[in-house]
């Protein structure tokens, strides 16, 4: 998948709610795995988010002539780590310049992109059917289990995140989706 809304969403919850092995499961209790980096949880403004839609075109470009691909999952990444190193992972050759001529900088996005993200996975989140949540309680296999305990991780995670800032992306959804061009 190339499109970073999707990837997003399919980090989350792919293993979160399919009860797959997303990593967290791995040598570390899920809780400890499903931590925001700091810049994920501060408050995202209209004009934060309205800067950051302006050069989204610029950004895209710039991962595109890097031929960008998201990085591969590592053993034992948790859902939310998986995101911040695919996030991380776009600081590729020639970001920084054309950011510089769109009037940012990869500091100042990298930040913002973290804020926007983390919204959408709370909103994700809170979204899940209670249903889903419900059979996932009721099943009682060893994955289904990791997959709850993950969930409930990366739910905890979200919880951190301001509604504020849920409410900023759910505002600005039609703009947002120029997250689905990112290095194409």
């Amino acid at each position: 998948m190339r499109t970073v809304a999707l990837i997003a969403v399919f980090v989350v919850l792919a293993g979160v709610f399919c009860g797959g092995k997303t990593g967290s499961q791995a040598n570390k209790p899920a809780a400890m795995a499903a931590k925001w980096p700091a810049e994920a949880t501060g408050t995202l403004t209209e004009d934060e988010l309205a800067q950051f839609v302006k050069v989204l075109p610029a950004f895209g470009a710039a991962l595109k002539a890097a031929s960008w691909q998201p990085t591969t999952a590592k053993e034992g990444e948790g859902s939310i780590a998986r995101l911040t190193s695919i996030i991380d992972g776009m600081h590729v050759a020639g970001v920084e310049e054309s950011l510089k001529a769109a009037g940012a900088s990869w500091t100042v996005l990298r930040a913002t992109m973290y804020k926007v993200f983390a919204a959408m996975s709370a909103l994700q989140i809170d979204a899940a059917p209670p249903e889903m949540i419900a059979q996932m309680k009721a099943d009682t296999s060893a994955e289904a289990k990791r997959g709850l305990k993950d969930y409930e991780a990366v739910k905890s995670a979200c919880s951190m995140i301001p509604d504020a800032n849920k409410q900023v992306v759910t505002k600005h959804q039609q703009e947002l989706q120029a997250l689905q061009a990112l290095g194409r």
